[in-house]
């Protein structure tokens, strides 16, 4: 069989409800506008029920890759290396003879966050230009070597649609796979250049969930300025591969790796189970998939075995389905997903937000904290916007108590076993890399752990 090519398009910190294709009032932010991104939901797969399974980066990362969760491939929290033994995405396609490339951030290589991922630290991508992790979205750097460090003027994205049409126009007869990771809409929100800034702040509305104040309006404004930002260099990749002739045999994705609080519940960044954290983007568009607005939920843990099912190659990961079929039936996809904060760091710590488990439906979000403790539960149909905690509710505690016994059972068959974060670190082998990066990131604030 003639293998599809795949891009993956994947924006940090890009939540769901910024999506202009969204049909559905509840949860969607009506402001931003997505042009290219319509144009591919128009005739593909457009999921609303796309979620991240660990709404921070390098767990989420990780968990897109391998098709498993944190507990299981051993990225619990930022900065830990991905372990290089593990089938990935890219291991499997490089495996089945595809061109591997990819662009941008990886994130997955431990510290320091500002250099060359060398092969080994990137298993199955052959081509890799970027910087493990960088927010230096207007005049930064990316590595193309080792010891080749390359300086940019102008914004991030377009130098990172620049290389990847550079890789698209060297393809050859073997299939490719591209990656092309963008930081934006990741904060800072200011570096969104003036020439792109599209949106007047005094005309924005601020969800109800969120205080409407002049700062929260230009927050938003630039945020969504960085999407649409985005949106059109997703458009630039698209025309390429249509003038390259490549378009009808490549399946086209778009996605982030969580969302952004962006003030919602009085928080920022990420790390919770609220819906604008775990939310996210997804577009498939490409050969087999018909034009849909699939019902149910599609976890990040899912895309690589979905993506390889599509490929007609054999999954990997043990917590992700192939929900490839369902996609080319345009059927319903997965009734619930797993989300956590596997062990909390950086600003979401600082927030007070702690180890958590919890369960998506198309009903609820439900999450328990490590010490067994009914969180949060949010009737997500009647109450979009997550308002009203029913968790103290009198009338509530059936719900409460079906939805612990389900996430219960879910947590027992992904054999997660829900363990604090010292005792998950130590039983992932991450303590040594945990000390590493909290000493390097957080100086007097590290949380050291005892050498095992």
């Amino acid at each position: 069989m003639t293998r599809p090519n795949v891009v993956l398009v994947l924006a940090d910190q890009w939540r769901g409800q910024d999506q202009g294709w969204l049909d559905d009032d509840r949860g969607k932010t009506s402001a931003v506008r997505t042009p290219h991104l319509d144009r591919l939901a128009e005739t593909g797969a457009a999921v609303a029920g796309a979620r991240s399974n660990a709404p921070i980066c390098g767990p989420s990362r990780a968990s897109l890759v391998t098709g498993s969760l944190p507990h299981r491939h051993g990225v619990v929290a930022n900065d830990l290396p991905l372990p290089t033994e593990l089938p990935t995405l890219g291991t499997a396609l490089a495996a089945a003879g595809y061109r591997t490339g990819w662009i941008g951030k990886w994130h997955l290589a431990g510290l320091p966050r500002d250099k060359w991922v060398p092969p080994a630290a990137r298993p199955g991508i052959e081509h890799w230009v970027g910087v493990d992790c960088s927010h230096d979205h207007v005049d930064g750097h990316y590595y193309t070597g080792p010891d080749t460090k390359i300086d940019f003027s102008g914004y991030e994205p377009k130098v990172h649609t620049d290389l990847a049409l550079e890789f698209l126009s060297r393809q050859g007869s073997e299939p490719f796979f591209l990656m092309v990771s963008y930081n934006p809409p990741h904060d800072p929100y200011d570096s969104v250049p003036e020439r792109l800034r599209c949106y007047d702040p005094a005309a924005a509305t601020v969800p109800p969930n969120t205080a409407d104040t002049a700062e929260q309006r230009d927050t938003l404004s630039l945020y969504w300025s960085a999407i649409t930002a985005v949106d059109a260099e997703l458009g630039r990749i698209v025309a390429e591969l249509d003038r390259l002739g490549l378009r009808k045999n490549t399946i086209i994705v778009v996605s982030s790796d969580h969302g952004d609080l962006l003030g919602a519940h009085g928080l920022r960044a990420k790390q919770s189970p609220y819906a604008e954290a775990v939310r996210v983007p997804l577009v498939i568009n490409g050969p087999g998939i018909p034009a849909s607005r699939p019902d149910g939920l599609f976890g990040l843990t899912d895309l690589a075995p979905t993506l390889l099912g599509l490929a007609g190659l054999p999954p990997v990961g043990a917590d992700g389905q192939d929900l490839s079929d369902r996609l080319r039936a345009g059927a319903r996809l997965r009734d619930e997903v797993i989300i956590g904060n596997w062990v909390s760091c950086d600003n979401g710590f600082d927030q007070g937000i702690g180890e958590w488990r919890g369960l998506i439906t198309e009903d609820v979000t439900y999450a328990r904290t490590v010490d067994g403790r009914p969180w949060l539960l949010y009737d997500d149909r009647n109450d979009p916007w997550q308002q009203d905690n029913l968790v103290e509710a009198p009338d509530a505690a059936a719900r409460v108590a079906t939805a612990d016994a389900e996430l219960a059972a879910l947590l027992a068959a992904a054999e997660d076993q829900f363990l604090p974060a010292d005792r998950l670190l130590e039983h992932v082998g991450m303590v040594e890399a945990w000390n590493a990066r909290e000493a390097a990131l957080r100086g007097d604030r590290a949380r050291l752990l005892p050498a095992r």
